[in-house]
């Protein structure tokens, strides 16, 4: 399949995934200005009988329909084309740069109490448009929610009604039928199952997603209750009445003891998270914070950096930085990025770091000791700000994709200074190979562009 043109527009570069109900490949449109890249969606009827694949046509053509209706919101893939070509169906929409939640939960381990429900959050915000526009998305878990790289923001994706067409049959008295149910085990409650998904179908997937980011479990590892279906999760992990409650509600096995609506959710959700202006929690993209620009590098760390990333793998509580001089610091840094003055930003950077960590230095590293109180809202707003300002080049958000590309895990850092070494090549702090410590660059060696 790899440059194949279909329709004579859309050239594959590579293959995504592929799953029961279809391949997913990366494409180049050919007849944009900048043969930007897109997503390309193939989809085949199992039942190759003519009579299915009319209605397989006809539904294909209407849900091509409702996700072009979809696209128009921010945190939907934009909805580029479909069409019919030798016998296959094949969707085009936005290539959305970035990780899905299952990886970045991978890299980052369980989540708090706190960051769950702020996730949670997130998630239900845009599905909301969603149910909204009278759609059930059918297939909701980590892999079809991804992390823009560009904003942060998260993108739901592979929506479920679509991927009919690949289990689609006619019955011996003309009725169309679908042979399996569409979704994904573990996050499809029963009735979604027995081919009668809800709204609230969609709620118990994302209750799933909640209590694997809160336990660190995957969906597949919980019991159940063998008399009613519960899942059985609470014994995993400490969490508070509240959210326990909230999440069993969720995942309730019988449809009608779920919240049936997205506001009824959301509502009990703002109401146990009541966070100050002074302090708050944050989730930190892997407690990468010596850091500030993530695709050049910032200080020549030489013979310490095997300590520095050693002690990047805790998180802690630090209270947000305070008062007019912070603010002050904030405002320079952020015209620094926009105006693209990459050295001055990574400098203001650093002073900020040392003054929302109350550290009295200029120190060319951060301590284990004071690593293990970074993670607030100050981290979450440096990183917005190299993010947005580089287009998603530099920040820590970035600085996991690194990480990822080279093959290597946060976790590796402790044991493995070969991952160190791969990481200061690839950001552009050191020559040479991962074999060795020669060819870091010292700072005057550095190059401060975002190219």
């Amino acid at each position: 399949m790899t440059n194949r043109i279909l329709r004579h527009r859309y050239q594959i570069i590579s293959e995504l995934g592929k799953g029961s109900f279809g391949t997913t490949y990366l494409a180049t449109d050919l007849e944009h200005p900048n043969h930007h890249q897109c997503v390309v969606k193939q989809l085949t009827p199992s039942d190759q009988r003519p009579k299915v694949f009319q209605v397989a046509k006809k539904l294909f053509e209407k849900e091509a329909k409702t996700l072009q209706k979809l696209g128009k919101h921010n945190q939907v893939p934009t909805f580029f084309d479909y069409f019919e070509e030798g016998g296959q169906f094949y969707l085009v929409q936005e290539f959305i740069e970035g990780n899905d939640l299952a990886k970045e939960i991978y890299f980052q381990g369980k989540l708090t109490e706190n960051e769950t429900v702020q996730l949670l959050t997130e998630i239900l915000e845009v599905l909301k448009y969603i149910h909204q526009q009278n759609v059930i998305h059918r297939d909701l878990k980590l892999q079809n929610i991804m992390r823009r790289k560009s904003d942060g923001k998260i993108v739901l994706i592979d929506f479920g009604a679509v991927k009919e067409i690949k289990v689609l049959t006619v019955t011996s008295g003309g009725h169309a039928t679908t042979t399996i149910a569409v979704g994904t085990t573990g996050y499809m409650p029963s009735e979604q199952a027995a081919g009668k998904p809800k709204f609230c179908s969609d709620i118990y997937a994302v209750g799933t997603i909640g209590i694997e980011v809160l336990t660190g479990m995957r969906v597949n590892q919980f019991p159940e209750n063998l008399s009613t279906g519960e899942i059985l999760w609470k014994d995993q992990v400490n969490v508070s009445n509240n959210l326990g409650r909230i999440l069993d509600k969720m995942v309730a096995e019988y449809w009608k003891n779920r919240y049936q609506t997205v506001d009824e959710v959301m509502g009990e959700l703002r109401n146990i998270v009541k966070p100050t202006p002074s302090k708050k929690r944050l989730l930190i993209p892997s407690g990468i914070i010596a850091f500030g620009i993530a695709a050049l590098g910032i200080v020549a760390l030489g013979g310490v950096a095997s300590v520095i990333f050693a002690s990047m793998l805790s998180k802690g509580v630090i209270e947000a930085g305070e008062g007019q001089d912070v603010e002050a610091m904030y405002n320079r840094f952020n015209a620094f990025a926009e105006a693209g003055q990459w050295r001055k930003a990574d400098r203001q950077n650093w002073q900020l770091i040392n003054q929302i960590g109350d550290r009295d230095g200029d120190y060319s590293y951060i301590s284990e000791s004071e690593v293990e109180q970074f993670s607030c809202p100050d981290l979450q707003r440096i990183n917005q700000i190299w993010t947005q300002r580089s287009k998603g080049k530099f920040g820590y958000t970035a600085q996991l994709q690194v990480i990822d590309e080279n093959g290597d895990t946060l976790e590796a850092f402790r044991e493995d200074v070969g991952a160190w070494r791969r990481f200061a090549i690839a950001v552009g702090w050191k020559t040479g190979t991962d074999k060795d410590d020669d060819g870091y660059l010292s700072d005057n060696d550095l190059k401060f562009t975002i190219d």
